[in-house]
């Protein structure tokens, strides 16, 4: 039998700090009214979706999601009132009867929200149409099945464990973009190999490569069902195509993802003319970039502020700067990453995502203190737990850094910071690990030696070993001020 849900009854309320109980969107007695929907199996089928965001989401959140659920009881009951569950029915289908009922009603099809923290103003798909987005997603991430059909997959569910960063995970890959069905069977063979061989984030590189080309195919060359039809004339056109029909200065990187899944799908395809269709000169360098480091003027102005963030994240971009690791290593740190040596050394160990090693180095009695303090502020906040840094939704998880780049962003927008040179300041955390390679350069440290600190090899200390203009002045003055009195003498000389 069909039921009110209550927002008091749902675990978000039922746990709700004081907080957001003096919170002017708390409102328990607003429900969900499934009496409202037109039979009794879609009612039990959304009570599971709606009880599970009761859980996950904050009670201001849930309860904006009655004026949507309202929104679907009327549609529902209009064009849908014979199916069992909403999932019956395909997305795609669903979304175009939802407009169609919007448009019907006098409803908007889609909602502008100004985006203050980005300084735009966004166009996105109205609430009903994101709502059964939600809803089908819920459902998707349910099946714990592995379907190799299915244009999107959920990591999780393929059958083998994924390399993916865990402090910026990727959820699922979709193939949906690709508009051939032939290519798109062709590039889910490569992509699944790939997945059990490479890093997620480098697989959906190659996938987002894979999505442009069947976009210019499409355009271009719509006869082209399969990767094995594309010749050498084809991929020129291609690159006359990205050069023209964009503003970038490199596509390099994407390119070789291409190029990658090329050589790996004529493997599978038995087709070694794909598998040498690009040549060597084909993917030329990219431009040189300016290297770019945090004044110590800059450092301090972004420090100052740091500290009035949330206390565990001021204590993550500490321990980035005091570390001079990348920011997804202090993320990911764990509880036992410190450690005494026999003769009194502490060291820390660090796992490098990037390149899934570990390596060590020692720490001061000031990063040790900030270590210390992280973990019990974590364990007095979530209980022991693995990591140091945690996610608030699931403490058994690292901090995203998704949700740290956010909070910086609203930190600088907030502040008003700005650079040296009165430009707002971006939030790439990773000049702080330049500013790190820089002060160690200017403390004349050896190769060795900065390599270990860094976890690097020797051969990429060339994008760390900088020297800031100040010190260039005063390393090369007893120099320049004596080519200045030879000169001098030179110039007398030649002027008589």
């Amino acid at each position: 039998m069909r039921k009110k849900i209550y927002l008091k009854d749902l675990d978000c309320y039922i746990n709700a700090s004081e907080k957001e109980k003096n919170s002017s969107s708390y409102m328990p007695n607003r429900c969900f009214n499934l009496e409202k929907l037109p039979n009794d199996d879609i009612a039990d089928s959304l009570e599971c979706f709606i009880r599970d965001r009761g859980k996950r989401l904050t009670p201001g959140s849930i309860r904006s999601d009655i004026y949507p659920f309202n929104l679907l009881c009327g549609f529902l009951s209009e064009y849908h009132k014979d199916i069992k569950s909403i999932t019956d029915v395909p997305l795609d289908e669903m979304e175009k009867d939802a407009r169609k009922w919007l448009l019907k009603n006098g409803k908007n099809l889609t909602q502008t929200r100004k985006r203050t923290l980005y300084d735009r103003t966004e166009v996105t798909d109205s609430e009903l149409v994101k709502y059964i987005r939600k809803i089908y997603k819920f459902y998707e991430n349910g099946k714990d099945v592995f379907s190799f059909s299915s244009d999107k997959w959920y990591l999780k569910t393929v059958p083998f464990e994924v390399r993916d960063n865990p402090t910026n995970p990727t959820a699922s890959i979709s193939f949906k973009d690709i508009k051939q069905p032939g290519i798109r069977h062709e590039i889910k063979k490569v992509i699944y190999k790939h997945l059990s061989q490479k890093a997620a984030g480098t697989v959906c590189r190659e996938l987002g490569a894979c999505k442009h080309f069947s976009g210019f195919l499409s355009s271009v060359f719509p006869e082209v069902g399969s990767l094995t039809e594309v010749d050498r004339d084809i991929l020129e056109e291609y690159f006359v195509y990205i050069n023209t029909a964009s503003v970038r200065k490199s596509f390099r990187t994407e390119l070789e993802a291409l190029k990658s899944v090329f050589i790996t799908a004529g493997k599978i395809l038995d087709d070694t003319e794909l598998e040498r269709l690009f040549l060597h000169d084909d993917i030329k360098g990219d431009p040189a970039v300016l290297y770019k480091v945090y004044s110590e003027e800059e450092v301090k102005r972004l420090n100052s502020a740091i500290i009035t963030l949330d206390v565990q994240l001021a204590r993550v971009l500490f321990l980035h700067q005091l570390l001079g690791t990348r920011i997804s290593e202090v993320l990911s740190l764990k509880q036992d990453a410190v450690y005494e040596k026999e003769d009194g050394t502490f060291m820390i160990r660090i796992y490098q995502i990037k390149s899934r090693k570990y390596y060590e180095k020692p720490v001061t009695d000031e990063i040790k203190k900030i270590f210390d303090k992280a973990c019990s502020c974590t364990n007095e906040r979530y209980g022991k737990r693995e990591f140091v840094f945690v996610r608030d939704k699931n403490p058994d998880e690292p901090m995203q850094y998704s949700m740290l780049k956010t909070q910086l962003m609203v930190l600088i927008k907030k502040n008003d910071l700005r650079d040296d040179s009165g430009e707002p300041f971006g939030v790439g955390t990773h000049m702080f690990r330049h500013f790190y390679g820089k002060s160690l350069t200017e403390m004349h440290y050896d190769d060795v030696m900065l390599s270990r600190l860094m976890g690097i090899s020797t051969s990429t200390l060339r994008h760390y070993r900088k020297i800031g203009d100040k010190m260039m002045a005063e390393e090369t003055k007893a120099y320049r001020e004596g080519i200045d009195r030879l000169l001098a003498g030179i110039m007398d000389d030649w002027e008589k």
